[in-house]
């Protein structure tokens, strides 16, 4: 009996701790991808500590319209639509990682420049279709999380590297008062989250307490029955902007240290949303954000020079 309750106490903070190793996983591959980008001279160049702020100021409006635009689409049931921007969406930014981490691995394997050729054009082949075909066609609560590594592993490397680190902390201020206003004021980003969940929309990580749930069976009204925990995209891919910005920024003297304490500030706020908030749903960026932005502001005070 004793054992069973411990199962079911552990069994029930399951997706607290998979969503704090999604976080950490992705934002260390958006590290690794972003290292590959510079190295590469991908087109992909650092700017200075606030050269992106122009690049802020056109991002939100835009993250405004679309979503928006999202939920306006699903109301007036374009769903098919909607589910295949969002496929071809997610496609394309695995093939753009697939294209930069192509060359460390074919570089790896391969003894010769045909083999070079070969391994990275497969990687650069294989990886978005099978992405492509699993969205479209084997869906699955699990398939979603990996395409939302991959995404969240894309936007932030690409990010966190054009916009300059102080840039990356006023993007995380205004889209923390962003997403507390949209969840408590104008609510519609639970009607962008809603939609995502019922219509199966790749928006979210959904990660279930329960083995052998399916993406199906989960709702948006219904998911406390399933044990399942929603956390979207955004909320992983804003920390790990200023992640990868604060590697970029600290590179290569401190940089273990500042992103370090950027990560730990994130997983501190994450484990204040999750085992003390009592509101449900309940916007994760005022909370995340100021995570990591208190862990970067640590690491600048004691490691800058």
């Amino acid at each position: 009996m004793e054992r069973r309750k411990r199962v079911r106490k552990i069994r029930r903070i399951v997706p607290e701790i998979s969503a704090m190793i999604i976080f950490v996983a992705s934002s260390l591959f958006a590290i690794y991808v972003s290292e590959q980008l510079i190295i590469q001279d991908a087109g992909i160049k650092a700017t200075s500590t606030t050269g992106g702020i122009g690049n802020v100021l056109i991002f939100i409006p835009l993250i405004i319209v679309f979503s928006f635009a999202v939920i306006f689409l699903a109301r007036k049931r374009k769903v098919r639509f909607l589910k295949w921007i969002f496929i071809l969406m997610v496609t394309y930014v695995v093939f753009y990682v697939s294209l930069i981490i192509s060359v460390p691995i074919a570089a790896y394997i391969a003894d010769t420049l045909f083999e070079f050729n070969v391994i990275s054009l497969a990687i650069v082949i294989v990886l978005p279709l099978l992405f492509l075909y699993l969205l479209a066609f084997r869906n699955e609560w699990y398939v979603v999380d990996a395409s939302g590594i991959m995404l969240v592993a894309g936007v932030s490397s690409v990010w966190g590297v054009i916009v300059g680190i102080w840039a990356a902390v006023a993007l995380l201020i205004i889209f923390a008062v962003y997403d507390y206003i949209s969840v408590y004021k104008t609510k519609h980003m639970i009607a962008l989250a809603e939609a995502a969940v019922d219509e199966n929309l790749p928006l979210l990580f959904v990660i279930p307490s329960r083995r052998g749930t399916k993406l199906n069976d989960i709702t948006f009204a219904g998911r406390g029955e399933h044990g399942a925990m929603m956390l979207g995209f955004g909320d992983i891919a804003m920390p790990s902007i200023l992640v990868v910005s604060a590697f970029t920024y600290s590179y290569p003297v401190n940089w273990f240290y500042f992103v370090l304490f950027t990560m730990i500030g994130v997983l501190a706020a994450m484990f204040l949303l999750f085992f003390t908030n009592v509101e449900k749903p309940a916007p994760g960026l005022p909370y995340i954000n100021t995570g990591a932005i208190l862990g970067f502001l640590a690491a600048f005070i004691l490691f800058s020079h």
